[in-house]
């Protein structure tokens, strides 16, 4: 098995463990504390990654550049998503946010000249269908008290698809250690800006929140190593896709362990939306 397969497949269950097991700590402590200790794992990890790594050698403008932007889209997306999951219902906000791979794709074949079959084009029309469905449904259950996390859901879709296509090429240049140094310059400060933003006026921490938090928050750390190393070694326009599996690993988890429920026009637009991220995979 390829070495990228193998991350990109632990990317899956580990981000979806992680998704399946945070919409209770993000209500509990809302999506600006979240970001908060989230910043506590990844400070940590990408720092002692640069450094040991000796990220500095390789370090180029262009590769900064592309750096910068992959971490602007992916800390502003990740902010948008755990506002989303905050409001809305998770297993939909799992399901479609796989929908991101589509702009990764388009990325990769027009700025890094890779290929793609027709069955992934295909996949474009099914996701638009979703998104249409999706707008349209009604509310799944009582924790949902407007549509605005569904906006906050599909710019994440957006902006998630220009980070896979700006990381890749900031690795290309800087190399794994060079990209995790940026990536942690870049990002704790947005992460703590926005949690300073959207966190006054809450109320005190919540210990059961915080204790509940850790095991989503280490298993999205461990994916994102996974996630660039998978980005690094393997063709863009198949690892990213290859990774949107991960909604079936949270749904699953969700349906089962946490008997969660979804309208049936928010199952039919989470199942395109689910074929839509597989097709485009093959």
């Amino acid at each position: 098995m390829e070495p990228w397969l193998v991350f990109a497949l632990l990317t899956v269950v580990s981000y979806g463990l992680g998704e399946g097991l945070s919409k209770e700590p993000t209500v509990r402590l809302g999506s600006a504390r979240m970001l908060l200790l989230y910043t506590l794992y990844n400070v940590p990890i990408y720092s002692l990654w640069f450094v040991l790594g000796g990220g500095w050698n390789g370090l180029t403008a262009i590769g900064v550049a592309f750096g910068i932007a992959s971490a602007v889209c992916g800390a502003v997306g990740g902010a948008l998503w755990f506002r989303a999951m905050e409001a809305g219902n998770a297993s939909v906000v799992s399901g479609f946010t796989a929908a991101y791979p589509i702009i990764t794709l388009a990325g990769a074949v027009v700025l890094l000249g890779e290929s793609v079959v027709p069955m992934q084009i295909v996949s474009v029309a099914l996701l638009v269908t979703s998104v249409t469905v999706l707008g349209s449904s009604g509310k799944a259950d009582k924790v949902e008290t407007s549509r605005s996390w569904v906006a906050a859901m599909v710019m994440t879709v957006v902006l998630w698809g220009l980070w896979g296509v700006f990381e890749k090429l900031a690795i290309q240049e800087v190399g794994f250690a060079g990209n995790a140094g940026v990536y942690v310059a870049t990002a704790t400060p947005i992460f703590l800006l926005l949690a300073r933003k959207d966190g006054k006026g809450d109320a005190p921490w919540d210990r059961t929140g915080i204790r509940t938090a850790q095991a989503p928050l280490f298993a999205f750390a461990f994916a994102g190593i996974t996630t660039y190393l998978a980005i690094g070694l393997g063709p863009l326009a198949v690892v990213v896709p290859v990774t949107t599996a991960y909604p079936l690993v949270a749904i699953l988890f969700r349906r089962i362990w946490r008997s969660e429920r979804m309208t049936r026009a928010q199952t039919v637009a989470v199942g395109i939306a689910l074929v839509g991220a597989l097709l485009v995979s093959l």
